[in-house]
């Protein structure tokens, strides 16, 4: 179990990514990095990950952010039939 220090939040998994900023937990690097916009050092700042794409699954340790990818319980029924 990881603990991030100033937040308080555990995740389970090397992959994981958790945002110092807004301290949201991702399922991995480029999860994390979607949420993002904005040029580094200008304006760069944290928006809402559904905004971007990403969804929710609640994990035994939390809720993490992770992009829908192939799995198809994330998907509308109809969309995986056509598919």
């Amino acid at each position: 179990m990881i603990t991030h220090g100033a937040c308080g939040q555990s995740w389970t998994g090397l992959r994981r990514a958790h945002c110092p900023s807004c301290h949201i937990t991702f399922n991995s690097d480029s999860a994390a990095e979607k949420h993002r916009v904005g040029k580094p050092g200008i304006d760069r700042r944290c928006v809402d990950p559904a905004s971007v794409g990403l969804i929710a699954v609640e994990q035994s340790w939390g809720l993490c952010w992770q992009a829908p990818g192939s799995d198809l319980r994330f998907n509308d029924p109809q969309t995986a039939e056509a598919a």
